[in-house]
């Protein structure tokens, strides 16, 4: 249970817009990709995937996408 109320703690630290790039991500999207339906730069995609990882505990896109799941940022419909 300490694992999960530290990413509980650490996923309410997540930005709206991290929360949409999170969520650009998980629907398989390249940083390109999310950066244009964002209307950012692929750059920006980047500093902001950086942040999630370090707010999620996350080592890849993949372990970002599980782990913004199970804290309830995105779903899986």
């Amino acid at each position: 249970m300490v694992g999960n109320s530290h990413h509980g703690r650490a996923a309410s630290a997540l930005t709206p817009r991290e929360r949409e790039v999170l969520n650009g991500i998980k629907e398989g999207f390249s940083n390109r990709m999310v950066g244009r339906a964002l209307g950012i730069s692929e750059c920006t995609v980047k500093v902001h995937l950086h942040s999630i990882f370090i707010k999620l505990g996350a080592a890849s896109r993949t372990e970002a996408v599980v782990q913004g799941i199970r804290v309830g940022y995105i779903s899986v419909t």
